[in-house]
């Protein structure tokens, strides 16, 4: 009798082991027989069901994103407003393994979607759904009256994406975080959101 196998975990799992070989060799380095070997199939099941290199390198960078919001968000849970807005950068800047882990592929999609055209174009949807969920946490800071007066609110999650961003470079290439600059980082969440309130 044919084993049942879960498409969803199993995908998760190619996923993670897609991300896995992208932390270790670059988006560059990654290929389709690497992460078979780290996820211990064959090709054709890695075909199967993430589909060609392009299409896994999507999907891949595409669902760390999402696990990245999905976290930031899940993190602040029943919050909302301003402090939604500090729990979502508390959980997407990279102070643990777990957020660096993510940070990283995070970062090497990044610098690969600039000659990746389907990748950059990844890139930019993920960038619209942060934004949409950042504008949710301004609408609700000023119907609870918690944002100073003239706001703005694209040039406020504009700001917000800039410190993840930037932060995360630096963490990651120049060593922030290995050097204990944590509280540095918590420090800059802080001041970012409390610059908002009213």
């Amino acid at each position: 009798m044919p084993r049942l196998v879960d498409h969803d975990l199993r995908r998760a799992e190619l996923l993670a082991a897609t991300w896995r070989v992208v932390r270790e060799r670059g988006v560059e380095g990654t290929t389709t027989r690497a992460i078979a070997d780290e996820a211990g199939c064959s090709l054709s099941v890695l075909a199967h069901f993430l589909g060609g290199k392009d299409d896994i390198l999507v999907a891949a960078q595409t669902a760390v994103y999402d696990r990245i919001v999905d976290r930031a968000f899940r993190l602040g849970g029943d919050l909302s407003g301003l402090a939604a807005l500090r729990a979502a950068l508390e959980a997407v800047l990279p102070l643990d393994a777990e957020r660096a882990a993510d940070a990283h592929v995070n970062v090497a999609f990044a610098g690969a979607a600039l000659s990746h055209p389907r990748l950059a174009a990844s890139r930019r949807d993920s960038h619209l759904r942060i934004r949409e969920i950042l504008r949710v946490c301004l609408r609700e800071a000023r119907d609870l009256a918690e944002l100073r007066g003239g706001v703005d609110d694209d040039e406020v999650i504009d700001d917000f994406i800039i410190l993840v961003e930037g932060t995360t470079l630096l963490s990651l290439v120049d060593g922030w975080a290995e050097e204990g600059r944590g509280e540095r980082l918590n420090r800059l969440a802080t001041a970012f959101v409390d610059q908002l309130r009213g």
